[in-house]
């Protein structure tokens, strides 16, 4: 199947085949200037579905995807083949939390530990599994105690640069955790592949930022900046909306739960944009690498649920400011969570509709 995408095109109703797209719709929100090399060619396959609410994905270093699904599975799919295997079904508390991120160690290739974050009744835990000969164990739980709710259990879980473990947490449905620097909750943690603080954490402990309402997704730019999404308001103290993205500073304050958007506060560090009146439901992102996405190398793709798209945000160098913000596949796919790169340099996103969800690759031809 061959077309021209429209603004408001038609579902795709066989996701199986393979589909190129000449020209993805896109909106621009911030700039007028009209991109001179927009990427054209872009083929989308469906790699896996009839998923329940797939959330973390990580690439190994043979090309294999490993992945997870809300209800507690982990799955494989090898490198070059069309079926997964499971690997291991997680016993977790599922609502809005249960089997959320997943993250590979840069060690991989000679450690084999995989990390991921899961609900288990009343707490959050970071646990370390060992994947050895097609077989994944639990190997530790690196780090628990993180308050559990319903709603706002954070999940976001990624190696920086740097080579420590970052963790985004939620509030628990508990605003006040969030300004609690002893508690874990409403943070971002920094810790190493043992669960224990990483050197040069501002406050001694394992937190690295505080303040935060609901964490879902981050990643570095190219000079080491980290970004964070982050969900706005739903209905508290009378607020909607104003989701987020953060530059990411050690120590800093983001302001949850007593101010929203970019209220001015002496203490308080302001998101470098916000949605205002409208919502997003950020979730998982990743800055695209590679000259072959021409105008989308560099900027930061995040899924959006609430919206049901993928947005691309063109940041500044310094990650400081936001320069434009597109978007594509608006409506196609419904709710997206997560985006990630492959090691082949193609987009690898995950939807989140409660079934029949899908893991969809994206690439230039």
């Amino acid at each position: 199947m061959l077309f021209v995408a429209s603004p408001r095109y038609h579902k795709i109703v066989n996701m199986k085949r393979e589909i190129i797209i000449l020209g993805i719709a896109m909106a621009t929100f911030v700039g007028c200037k009209k991109d001179k090399e927009q990427p054209t060619n872009i083929v989308i396959s469906t790699r896996v579905e009839n998923l329940t609410n797939p959330w973390g994905m990580v690439f190994l270093p043979n090309g294999d995807l490993v992945f997870t699904e809300r209800t507690g599975k982990i799955s494989i799919l090898k490198h070059g083949e069309s079926n997964t295997q499971l690997l291991m079904n997680r016993n977790v508390e599922v609502s809005e939390g249960g089997l959320l991120g997943l993250a590979v160690d840069p060690q991989f290739s000679t450690n084999h530990y995989l990390y991921i974050y899961e609900t288990i009744v009343d707490e959050n835990r970071v646990v370390r599994l060992a994947y050895n000969n097609g077989s994944l164990a639990q190997d530790a739980v690196i780090l628990n105690g993180i308050p559990a709710s319903y709603n706002h259990d954070g999940g976001a879980l990624r190696f920086g640069p740097d080579g420590y473990l970052y963790v985004g947490t939620g509030d628990a449905l508990q605003g006040e955790l969030a300004q609690d620097k002893n508690s874990l909750a409403g943070k971002i943690l920094r810790i190493d592949r043992n669960g224990n603080a990483a050197p040069g954490n501002p406050f001694n402990s394992v937190v690295w930022s505080y303040g935060h309402r609901n964490v879902q997704g981050f990643d570095w730019n190219p000079q080491g900046v980290m970004l964070a999404t982050e969900h706005g308001p739903s209905s508290e103290n009378g607020w909607c909306c104003h989701d987020e993205i953060n530059r990411i500073q050690p120590g800093k304050n983001y302001g949850w739960p007593l101010v929203i958007g970019d209220t001015q506060a002496d203490t308080l560090t302001a998101p470098i944009y916000h949605t205002g009146n409208n919502t997003w439901a950020p979730s998982g992102c990743s800055f695209i690498k590679g000259n072959q996405w021409k105008t989308w190398q560099n900027n930061l793709a995040i899924g959006a649920m609430k919206a049901e798209r993928i947005y691309l945000i063109n940041l500044s160098t310094d990650g400081g400011s936001v320069v434009q913000i597109k978007d594509t596949l608006n409506g196609t796919y419904d709710r997206i969570r997560n985006i990630i790169q492959a090691p082949d340099g193609s987009l690898y996103f995950a939807t989140s509709n409660n079934s029949g969800d899908k893991i969809v690759r994206m690439s230039m031809e």
